[in-house]
């Protein structure tokens, strides 16, 4: 929760960056009608209190031939602690999972995982995610298309 309320300002400025981080500090503060100093004196603070995490460029998945995406859903054997760091830790370090939440319900954790082809899939289970102790049982499910997906947040 914050510890305090955005302006108007602030949220403009928030949206801009979601929309186009590529964006000149002069051209933001051209859009949201500030100066460029007090614009970047806004950014900065913004950076600061971590409502910004960084400012990164977005691939495009298809292109590069990542274009298989499976959700993988997985039961622990226990819910011991060591158990799930065990687990969060090896997600954490694999490249090949985009997202991971701990859940409630019959599952313990859902991974997206992001993959070139089946073949690929079938090592990273057989391989990878199997290798991790204590795993009860892994469902998996490939997409067949993606509908939408959208990173950013309406604030």
């Amino acid at each position: 929760m914050l510890s305090f309320s955005l302006n108007d300002k602030d949220r403009s400025i928030l949206q801009i960056l979601q929309k186009n981080a590529d964006i000149t500090n002069a051209e933001l503060a051209k859009q949201v009608a500030l100066s460029p100093s007090a614009c970047l004196t806004r950014v900065k603070k913004l950076k600061a209190d971590q409502l910004i995490r960084g400012i990164s460029a977005t691939l495009n998945a298809n292109a590069l031939g990542f274009n298989f995406h499976v959700f993988i859903y997985i039961r622990l054997a226990n819910q011991e602690r060591d158990t799930l760091s065990y687990l969060e830790g090896a997600v954490k370090m694999n490249p090949k999972v985009q997202d991971c939440f701990r859940m409630t319900g019959d599952y313990d954790y859902v991974l997206r995982v992001l993959l070139k082809n089946t073949p690929e899939l079938e090592y990273f289970l057989t391989h990878e995610l199997s290798r991790i102790p204590h795993l009860a049982s892994i469902r998996t499910e490939v997409a067949m298309k993606c509908v939408k997906r959208d990173p950013s947040l309406s604030i």
